[in-house]
């Protein structure tokens, strides 16, 4: 405050320097944190817009679908549950559903097991030439599912296919759809084998060898370890593995086709349950086409849902028999 000829002037406050570069550093960090944003927004545009057009857009048409009448020309009329009415009261839904349901059982009983053992094997310290075990089991998971699909429909062809001419048989496989069940069932197995003996391979890197090797002081064998050692280690992988084979199964469609389908035709008998999305459009029946769909894709959500619980159900089970047996095993001790 100054005085000059008895008159006071009120001096100009000061400015600190360090709050005004605090000032600064804060108004160009919001700026840069603005700019950041925006280029990650523009990063994902390209998979937002395709995820809308090429998917989100046609899920919900095809829900909207579902509650009409459309044969693919002329207008779209109003048919409320008609069609999921009409499907769920037709005799080859629910034969197909038991189609479909069997694949994926049939199939992921001996599938996930053996990649799981597989994956064990090559693992073992005495197993030599690893890196071509690995790429010898993989191999079917990069060939064309209808070019896979076609060399079994050539090994067994009746009466003189491949397998029958080998063995000397006399085998329907391909005729007798009771049989040609099962042969869907290996072609699925033999194929999807090598993609989760790679995921089992990754999932036991996870697991510390000391674990193992205690076990083996203990003098608990081979078998004994994988049991109840690495199988409880991995259930999160298995977990994985047989909610992720069984997303793929519900949508099963092209091998039991190519398969055991003539002149274009697959008998119900065989079918699996995404046929009926097939076979509803070819007969221009779009609404029930779509609605076919959306009753596949909640068959997809119960089983998955179905699976996660009876894991849940496992785990705690597997727990309490845990938890009993060291409080059998204490109690022993203390006698």
């Amino acid at each position: 405050m100054l005085s000059i000829a008895g008159t006071r002037i009120r001096s100009a406050p000061r400015i600190d320097a360090s709050s005004q570069g605090q000032t600064g550093r804060r108004l160009s960090g919001s700026r840069s944190r603005k700019g950041t944003s925006l280029k990650g927004y523009v990063f994902i545009a390209p998979f937002l817009l395709l995820f809308i057009f090429f998917s989100a857009f046609p899920d919900v048409y095809t829900l909207i679908l579902s509650f009409q009448h459309y044969a693919g020309y002329g207008s779209a009329t109003a048919a409320g549950f008609q069609n999921y009415d009409a499907l769920l009261h037709y005799p080859v839904f629910w034969t197909e559903l038991e189609n479909t349901l069997e694949y994926w059982v049939l199939h992921a009983v001996i599938l996930i097991p053996l990649a799981f053992v597989l994956a064990l094997v090559v693992r073992s310290r005495s197993i030599r030439g690893k890196s071509a075990w690995r790429a010898i089991i993989f191999l079917p998971q990069v060939m064309s599912i209808v070019a896979v699909t076609l060399a079994f429909q050539v090994m067994f062809a009746s009466p003189y296919g491949a397998i029958n001419h080998l063995f000397g048989l006399h085998v329907a496989w391909l005729t007798d759809f009771a049989i040609t069940k099962w042969v869907v069932v290996a072609l699925l197995v033999w194929q999807g084998l090598g993609f989760w003996f790679v995921v089992f391979l990754s999932g036991l890197t996870s697991i510390d060898p000391a674990v193992e090797e205690a076990a083996m002081i203990d003098g608990a064998g081979v078998v004994r370890r994988a049991i109840s050692i690495v199988a409880p280690m991995m259930k999160n992988v298995f977990l994985f593995a047989v909610v992720i084979d069984a997303i793929t199964s519900m949508a099963l469609y092209t091998q039991p086709t190519v398969l055991a389908a003539t002149q274009g035709v697959l008998d119900p008998s065989v079918a699996p349950l995404s046929s009926l999305v097939v076979v509803n459009l070819q007969s221009s029946s779009f609404g029930q086409s779509a609605a076919a769909g959306w009753l596949l894709f909640l068959l997809t959500i119960v089983v998955s849902v179905a699976v996660f619980g009876s894991f849940r159900l496992f785990g705690r089970s597997g727990a309490a028999r845990r938890r009993s047996a060291i409080g059998a095993r204490r109690a022993g001790v203390a006698r």
